[in-house]
């Protein structure tokens, strides 16, 4: 991967690397420096990636890489960039060509003092992308991972979001993802001997049994929240370092809820239904009223003696009756008599189906066991002989109707 080849075009670099000492990158904090000391601390020595044909994407993926390590949630604590040394200067003086391999590595490790680096180049693809080759060195083990981007602007911005967010996958890839913590979870109150899950966001992270468990998480900061079932759902925010935490959760249960008296409700809603058919065939009454008041008709009527009892069959039969010289109105008084014999079908029809609900509902009612208030003897259908009746009256000059029940 580094080749002997590879330093006369490098003689310059290596020569102001030498000049200059150490490598660091302006405007990137050490995170070295700034965590010196923290316990389970985990230092990451970044070497500064290289480039024969992307020098300046190589520095801003340089840029960006430690900025991913330092600004990645649950890593600060964990690793930190180092000083910034550049590998082809490393590698001409423990005197080896190729750092991806183990004993080259080593020897790396063992010049800048580190048994953890990141090293790596960058290389265009055509026709507009970069390809970043990327290896861990991890006391003795190597990954390598490549990751290809496109070649834009960010791409020599290393405190772009869009170049970093690419580093941090790659570092996520090379190291296994961020560092883990334990969190003792502690259930409190009525709630601790029941069982429950806890979830973060919409993701189930873990089980309580007895009122405690332990859970793994990437170290950073989560919000838990504890659902049990019976009681109020409890949250907790907790900010995972290094080392273990705990955190407590207390439920409150909840107060319980009477369940719905579906035949109550199914009771009411039969009869709901029914008044409304019912409503219909009042409706349908009042049409016929009207239609018998229809001055044609009484007109047509009054042209026949009293003895004619069924003035609608002499309008069918197209009979003008005893007065001549007057309008025809046989088709008219036969239409309209048509029309009152079809709405006389359809209001019993409308009035059974409203007895038929009404009944029905008034039945769920009566026997509804849920329907009494706490401490009342239930109601029941022994004995009962609940009936309803609805009797609709329709005559020349009057309409009536009858609803009786009873139990």
């Amino acid at each position: 991967m580094f080749r002997r080849s590879l330093r006369a075009g490098v003689a310059a670099t290596v020569a102001l690397a030498l000049a200059l000492g150490p490598m660091t990158i302006t405007g990137v904090p050490d995170a070295s420096a700034a965590k010196q000391g923290t316990p389970g601390a985990l230092e990451i020595e970044v070497l500064s990636f290289s480039s024969n044909d992307a020098v300046e994407e190589a520095q801003a993926f340089t840029d960006a890489f430690k900025h991913a390590l330092i600004e990645a949630p649950g890593m600060f604590e964990h690793v930190a960039a180092g000083k910034g040394h550049a590998l082809e200067a490393v590698l001409l003086t423990v005197n080896c060509e190729d750092a991806t391999t183990p004993a080259c590595a080593a020897k790396v490790a063992a010049e800048i003092k580190h048994d953890r680096f990141l090293f790596g180049t960058i290389k265009r693809s055509p026709p507009n992308k970069l390809t970043a080759t990327l290896s861990y060195y991890n006391k003795g083990e190597i990954k390598t991972v490549a990751k290809t981007y496109d070649a834009g602007p960010a791409s020599k911005d290393g405190t772009a979001p869009e170049l970093k967010v690419i580093a941090l996958d790659a570092l996520y890839a090379m190291t296994g993802g961020p560092p883990k913590s334990k969190v003792d979870v502690v259930v409190t109150g009525p709630g601790a001997n029941e069982a429950g899950d806890i979830y973060e966001g919409a993701n189930k992270v873990g089980h309580v049994e007895g009122g405690k468990t332990t859970l793994e998480l990437a170290a950073g900061k989560h919000t838990l929240e504890l659902r049990v079932s019976g009681y109020s759902t409890s949250t907790a925010d907790v900010d995972l370092g290094a080392d273990p935490t705990s955190v407590q959760f207390t439920p409150v249960k909840l107060a319980p809820t009477k369940p719905l008296d579906w035949q109550l409700y199914g009771g009411i809603g039969a009869i709901a239904v029914g008044a409304v058919f019912v409503g219909v065939g009042v409706a349908t009454s009042l049409s016929i009223k009207d239609a018998q008041d229809d001055p044609t008709f009484n007109t047509y009527r009054h042209r026949f003696p009293a003895s004619v009892g069924d003035t609608c069959a002499e309008a069918k039969a197209g009979h003008e009756g005893t007065t001549s010289g007057g309008d025809k109105l046989a088709p008219t008084v036969s239409d309209l008599c048509d029309s009152v014999s079809r709405k006389q079908k359809m209001q019993f029809v409308w009035y059974g189906l409203g007895a038929v609900f009404i009944g029905g509902g008034a039945v769920l009612i009566a026997t509804d066991k849920k329907g009494g208030s706490e401490g009342e003897a239930p109601k029941t259908a022994s004995g009962s002989n609940f009936t309803l009746k609805v009797q609709p009256t329709v005559g020349p000059n009057f309409n009536a109707l009858s609803i009786v029940g009873a139990f």
